[in-house]
């Protein structure tokens, strides 16, 4: 882990049980929205967990990202 990385990475288990909650909503949300388009449960065609794994292939890091920058605003308000 380079010093960037060390600075950007949550510090304490708090902030990273936050960033999982979120991440878990955000798969949530993606879920709701594939059944939407689908106009049925997506779970009759595939699984909770290929529909998590697809997320995280395509969102997953401009997620991180985002949550990595709105923590460092955050600190910076404080």
């Amino acid at each position: 882990m380079d010093e960037n990385q060390a600075n950007t990475a949550p510090s304490s288990e708090e902030e990273i049980r936050k960033s999982v909650e979120a991440e878990i909503r955000e798969m949530e949300k993606y879920k709701w929205n594939l059944g939407v388009q689908l106009q049925h449960d997506p779970l009759r065609d595939r699984s909770l967990n290929d529909i998590y794994c697809e997320w995280i292939d395509k969102y997953a890091a401009d997620f991180r990202k985002f949550w990595e920058d709105k923590d460092k605003k955050d600190l910076q308000k404080t």
